[in-house]
């Protein structure tokens, strides 16, 4: 029993393993994949699962930046799991030309400013301040925020149900965050106010990620910006290092690394992979399964519980994701990242 995480791990990287085909060449596993199901399967399949690791790495990331500073547990996550995807990579003899990466360097480097930068680190700060059953179902606003950004950027006006719908949305997200709306100012809630902004920042990452999976496969696109990403913030990570180590920081470390794995190597190189064969909003409204796995995860394994009106506010944000992603999947007129 105790080494069933390992497998599920194992498990993950196998399927990861089959999925992260060349977009030059298909892999043999590629071929089997591509025979027994629709690149649409494919897409919801690596979705689901990529949400669902996400989801349990944030219950370790939340336990790890309790006990080590936010900010070095931040930038020394993401940089391990690019050295991590990096030796990977190098094993498989698919590590990516300087010309594939000069084709895709634009889009590339809005990547890497999006996630690994300003997303993790705000994350993460966020985390530190608030519990990470609140913040699995908070990051469920993704989908709403790629209609937003499509709104600001494109001029795509949403309609007036995409609006409604936002609406009840944030309501049930202030719930989750404050547990009693008659308590909404008394202070303690700043945490999660930092993850609803780094979620935005993450959902303009959905309008780069596809047109870098046409050049690189799913993990040399998230092995390249996590490295780089972590590199170019690796400065402010000895600004705030830990002066200490003993053993509370030491599993906070482990937390951290735990985090990086199902995470920047599995979880986030799965969605690249999804967003090659879906559109974005849909593989962005599928991460709403994430919590329904994760809640009785952290409530078992971390003994973190919602309060009645969390667990409302938390049920509106799960109903009106899964009503986002059916209302984008009857129109097709609506903005969908993957067709950028």
């Amino acid at each position: 029993m105790c080494d069933a995480p390992w497998r599920v791990i194992a498990l993950c990287v196998a399927v990861l393993y089959m999925s992260n085909e060349s977009p030059q060449g298909r892999s043999p596993g590629h071929k089997v994949l591509n025979q027994e199901f629709s690149p649409a399967a494919l897409g919801i399949s690596f979705a689901v699962l990529s949400t669902t690791l996400s989801s349990i790495g944030t219950l370790f990331k939340v336990r790890g930046v309790h006990l080590v500073p936010p900010i070095p547990g931040a930038i020394g996550g993401v940089l391990f799991a690019g050295l991590l995807s990096l030796l990977f990579l190098a094993w498989r003899k698919q590590l990516p030309s300087l010309h594939d990466l000069r084709k895709v360097a634009k889009p590339l480097l809005c990547l890497i400013l999006c996630r690994p930068v300003f997303s993790n680190i705000l994350f993460t700060i966020g985390l530190s301040m608030s519990s990470g059953i609140k913040a699995v179902f908070l990051t469920k606003m993704e989908p709403y925020l790629i209609i937003f950004w499509s709104w600001v950027i494109d001029g795509v006006r949403p309609s007036r149900k995409h609006l409604s719908l936002l609406i009840v949305h944030l309501f049930g997200a202030l719930l989750l965050s404050v547990g009693n709306l008659s308590e909404f100012g008394s202070g303690g809630h700043l945490g999660d106010l930092i993850i609803a902004l780094a979620v935005v920042t993450a959902a303009l990452s959905y309008r780069f990620a596809p047109r870098i999976t046409t050049v690189l496969n799913p993990m040399q696109t998230s092995t390249v910006s996590e490295l780089l990403g972590g590199i170019v913030t690796l400065p402010l990570a000895f600004l705030y290092a830990p002066t200490s180590f003993g053993p509370a920081e030491q599993w906070g470390w482990i937390c951290i690394g735990i985090h990086s794995i199902l995470f920047y190597a599995i979880a986030i190189p799965l969605l690249y992979a999804s967003l090659h064969r879906i559109a974005g909003w849909q593989s962005s409204a599928l991460r709403a399964v994430g919590p329904v796995i994760a809640a009785p995860i952290a409530w078992v394994g971390f003994g973190e519980r919602l309060g009645p009106s969390q667990i409302v506010g938390a049920l509106i944000v799960i109903v009106t994701s899964a009503l986002i992603s059916r209302s984008e999947r009857r129109s097709p007129s609506l903005p969908t990242t993957a067709a950028e």
